[in-house]
C-alpha cells in the first residue's frame, strides 16, 4: 500500500506539470481530468480530505468548462452542471474559511488563496489567461508552502513558474524551440 501511495504522489506531480505543457485547452482539460482522478484516489489513501474536496471542485470546474467548450450538450444540462459546480465551490469556500478560522496562519491563508487562483485559472477559456493565473499561483503557492515547510510543493511551484514563464515569454518568440526540445506534439 505504501508503494501505491508513493507512486500516486509522484504521478500527481507529473499530471500537475502535464497541465502546463499543452498548447491547447482541450488537451489541458483532459490532463486536468487525469490529475483530478489521481489526486482524489491519492487523497483518500493518505486520508487528506481537503485534497479530495479541492480536487472534486477542480473536477467540477473542468467538467463544466469541457462540456461548455467542446461538446454540444443541451443548455439545461450545462446549467445543471453550473449549479452543481457552484454548490461544490460554496462548500469548498465554507470549508476553507472554517479551516482558516480554526488555525489562522499566513501560510494556510495563502494556500487557500492559491487554490482559488488555480480554480479561477481552470475556469478560463483562453490559454493565455490560464497561463498567467498559473504563473501567479506559482508565486502565491510557492510562498505559502515555504511558510508551511512543505518543500516538495515549493519545488512543484518552482517548476510551474518555470513552465508558465516559458509558455508566456519564450514560446511566443521562439515557437520552434518547443518542437526541438520535446519529442511529442503538445498542441
Amino acid at each position: 500500500m505504501e508503494l501505491l501511495v508513493e507512486v500516486l504522489g509522484w504521478t500527481s506531480v507529473f499530471f500537475y506539470i502535464l497541465l502546463l505543457v499543452f498548447n491547447g485547452m482541450k488537451s489541458m482539460r483532459i490532463a486536468s481530468f487525469l490529475s483530478v482522478a489521481n489526486d482524489v484516489f491519492w487523497g483518500f489513501l493518505i486520508g487528506v480530505m481537503p485534497k479530495v474536496l479541492l480536487n472534486l471542485v477542480v473536477g467540477g470546474v473542468t467538467l463544466y468548462r469541457y462540456v461548455c467548450d467542446f461538446t454540444n450538450t443541451p443548455k439545461k444540462i450545462i446549467n445543471l452542471l453550473l449549479v452543481l459546480m457552484l454548490v461544490g465551490f460554496a462548500y469548498f469556500a465554507n470549508f476553507a474559511i472554517n479551516s482558516y478560522l480554526e488555525n489562522p496562519s499566513l501560510g494556510l491563508l495563502l494556500t487557500w488563496v492559491d487554490f482559488t487562483v488555480i480554480l479561477t485559472a481552470l475556469s478560463m477559456k483562453r490559454l493565455r489567461l490560464f497561463q498567467i493565473l498559473m504563473l501567479s499561483s506559482a508565486f502565491v503557492g510557492g510562498y505559502a508552502y515555504y511558510l508551511l515547510g512543505i518543500e516538495q510543493m515549493v519545488v512543484i511551484k518552482i517548476i510551474v513558474g518555470m513552465l508558465t514563464s516559458y509558455k508566456l515569454f519564450i514560446h511566443p518568440v521562439f515557437p520552434q524551440l518547443e518542437n526541438k526540445l520535446l519529442f511529442w506534439k503538445v498542441a
